[in-house]
C-alpha cells in the first residue's frame, strides 16, 4: 500500500526564529547527533516503502540539495521544487507548486521537524488509506500548546483548527487531558489541491494550510486526525530551544542505542 504515497518535504522556510545561525546554516541542516534533522524525515519516509520524495526549497537552501542529491544514499529519488516568494509566501504556496509532480496521494512533513521514532508513518499511512480519508493529520499531544494550531476532533475527525482560542474553549478540545496540536506529518489526497488552490491570503499575509484545512472540513470532506503514540518524541526545532531539547533526546535515547 506504502507504495503509492509520495513524500513532500516543506524547506523553503527561512529560519527567522533560529537567526543569526540560520543566515549561515539552512535550518533544516541543523545536526541532531550526527544528522541533519531532513536526513531523519528522508530515512522516516523510505522506511514506510515511499519512493518519491519531493522536497520544496526557496533561495539560498543549496546545503540541501548538496546534502540529499538525489536521494540514492537514504533509499529513494529526491527531486527539488522551487517556491517563488513573490507568488506568496506560506505551506499552502509551498505545496501547490508540487501539484504537477504528484500523481495520488501524498504525505507532507515540515522539514525542521524532528519525530523518533518514526514507526508512526507507516501506521499512518494504512489509516489514511484504510479510512479512504481526505486529509490525515498527525496529531501529537502536549501538555503546553504555545504557538501551535490546536485540533479540534470528534471521533477522530477534525471539526475546525484552533489558533489563539480562549483558555475556556482549548480546555474543550482536550484528548486525555492534553493539547491535541497540528504536528504533522499530513496526508493527503491528490484532490486537496483545488482547496490548496483556494486558500486566501492571512491576516499575517502567508497562505496557511491549516486555513486550506479548515476550507476542506466546511466543504463536508473526510478530514481525520491520527494520534501520534505517546513514546513518540517529536520537536520543532525551527526553534532553537527545542532544536536543543532534540540534541538532548538524542544524547539520552539514539546515542546510546547506536553504541555496541
Amino acid at each position: 500500500m506504502s507504495n503509492e504515497v509520495e513524500g513532500v518535504i516543506l524547506a523553503a522556510g527561512k529560519g527567522t526564529r533560529m537567526r543569526p545561525y540560520s543566515n549561515a546554516v539552512n535550518k533544516e541542516m541543523s545536526l541532531i547527533g550526527s544528522s541533519p534533522v531532513i536526513e531523519y524525515n528522508v530515512r522516516a519516509l523510505a522506511s514506510c516503502g515511499v519512493k518519491k520524495v519531493y522536497v520544496v526549497l526557496s533561495d539560498r537552501k543549496e546545503q540541501i540539495m548538496e546534502f540529499l542529491r538525489n536521494g540514492e544514499e537514504f533509499g529513494v529519488n529526491v527531486a527539488y521544487l522551487y517556491q517563488d516568494m513573490e507568488k506568496g509566501k506560506g505551506t499552502a504556496k509551498a505545496i501547490e507548486v508540487a501539484e504537477p509532480w504528484i500523481s495520488d496521494n501524498f504525505m507532507v512533513i515540515y522539514g525542521d521537524s524532528f519525530f523518533h521514532p518514526t514507526h508512526f508513518f507507516l501506521d499512518m499511512i494504512r489509516f489514511h488509506q484504510e479510512e479512504s480519508a481526505y486529509v490525515t493529520m498527525g496529531i501529537y499531544l502536549m501538555s503546553e500548546h504555545k504557538d501551535y494550531g490546536i485540533v479540534k476532533l470528534k471521533n477522530n475527525e477534525v471539526e475546525d483548527i484552533l489558533e489563539k482560542a480562549s483558555e475556556d474553549r482549548l480546555k474543550e478540545v482536550k484528548v486525555d487531558g492534553m493539547y491535541p496540536v497540528n504536528s504533522g506529518p499530513i496526508l493527503f489526497s491528490k484532490s486537496a489541491f483545488d482547496y490548496i488552490k483556494k486558500t486566501k491570503i492571512s491576516p499575517a499575509g502567508e497562505y496557511w494550510l491549516t486555513d486550506s484545512i479548515r476550507l476542506m472540513v466546511e466543504d463536508g470532506k473526510k478530514v481525520l486526525g491520527f494520534i501520534i503514540p505517546r513514546d513518540v518524541f517529536w520537536r520543532d526545532i525551527g526553534r532553537m530551544e527545542q532544536r536543543i531539547e532534540a540534541e538532548r533526546y538524542y544524547l539520552q535515547h539514539i546515542n546510546k542505542m547506536k553504541k555496541p
